[in-house]
């Protein structure tokens, strides 16, 4: 047997707010044990996610409680539509939805305080709504709902200047990869609205919009023109800055004689240049021709050279009967000569 010692102070009596405070002290340090008062506790507010990025989504027991052989189930807005499912202390894939296959893992370093996290990767819009997490043993069940919003901030825009029209030069843009529906807005060097010509938001097959617009900027505009895409979810927008000189203008301008003077001498000495290939080519290929005719010509003397040599040679065959011989023919002649 042990004696421990006892001293006076140790017999006083405990105020009740210290046993209180001693209490909760002990229930947060130690696991407690399932009872009516134990809570699921998710995200207090919506998640925001952004396209392409990874997510995280908590869940954990209030007061701590030891979850390590209880069923933890992520779902959709029905328990029935899986997210992700531990039970019996692993996880089972099998049962997830198609559209998260091999895109969540968990993080249970703290499970058996009651503490898990849902890691959600390469986000996209349809992963936006509601989602719960689900806690389940012997004798406790318990859950928690919140929001997930998916936000894409969109590519940098394409900007093509089309030309001339109506009076003035007409701009267009396209831009894609924004989620949700992007708001766009034309902008003259004043700060003024320019209403747009033309513009359409496709929703694309992966589910985020692209952005088409155009505007006809008139003289009088011209200088800095500015359009803005804002993601109204984000709170955030791209701002584009277009530098518009005046010579491109379809008013009077004392720029544009100039430029249009020399655009037309410009024009002239290419029409020049044409002129002279062209010139050059014709002699060339008058040139050819004439050796040709001159090749022909030799080949056709030397046919005719040829064909009258062997019209001769037929001619003293054919003036001879058969048996004599052509030397025979030419000592006669010799004989009547003498």
């Amino acid at each position: 047997m042990v004696d421990f010692p006892v001293s006076p102070d140790f017999l006083k009596p405990v105020s009740l707010t210290s046993s209180l405070v001693f209490l909760m002290h002990l229930l947060l340090l130690q696991p407690g044990e399932p009872n009516s008062e134990v809570k699921v506790v998710g995200p207090e507010y919506p998640i925001l996610a952004l396209v392409g990025e990874e997510v995280e989504l908590p869940c954990h027991l209030w007061p701590q409680l030891d979850a390590q052989h209880m069923e933890i189930r992520w779902f959709r807005s029905h328990t029935s539509d899986v997210v992700h499912l531990y039970q019996e202390q692993q996880e089972l894939p099998g049962r997830q939805m198609e559209a998260f296959r091999n895109r969540t893992k968990l993080v249970k370093d703290y499970i058996a305080y009651g503490s898990v996290i849902l890691q959600l990767h390469s986000v996209v819009p349809s992963d936006e709504g509601t989602y719960g997490c689900r806690f389940l043993s012997n004798n406790f069940s318990g859950e928690a709902l919140w929001e997930l919003e998916v936000a894409g901030l969109g590519s940098d825009p394409h900007l093509s200047l089309e030309g001339f029209k109506e009076g003035g030069i007409q701009l267009r843009l396209r831009s894609s990869g924004w989620y949700p529906k992007p708001k766009a807005q034309w902008r003259d060097h004043q700060g003024q609205c320019l209403p747009p010509e033309f513009e359409a938001i496709v929703w694309d097959a992966q589910g985020l919009f692209s952005l088409e617009t155009s505007v006809v900027v008139r003289e009088g505009a011209f200088s800095n023109v500015s359009l803005s895409i804002q993601n109204l979810l984000l709170n955030q927008k791209k701002e584009f800055v277009v530098q518009i000189a005046d010579v491109f203008s379809p008013g009077a301008s004392p720029w544009k004689g100039a430029f249009v003077g020399a655009l037309a001498a410009l024009l002239a000495v290419l029409a020049g240049l044409a002129l002279g290939v062209l010139q050059q080519r014709r002699r060339c290929q008058e040139k050819l021709k004439k050796e040709a005719e001159k090749r022909e010509g030799k080949l056709t003397a030397e046919l005719d050279w040829r064909r009258a040599e062997g019209q001769a040679e037929c001619f003293i065959l054919a003036s001879h009967p058969p048996g004599e011989g052509i030397q025979a023919a030419s000592n006669s002649t010799t004989t009547l000569n003498a």
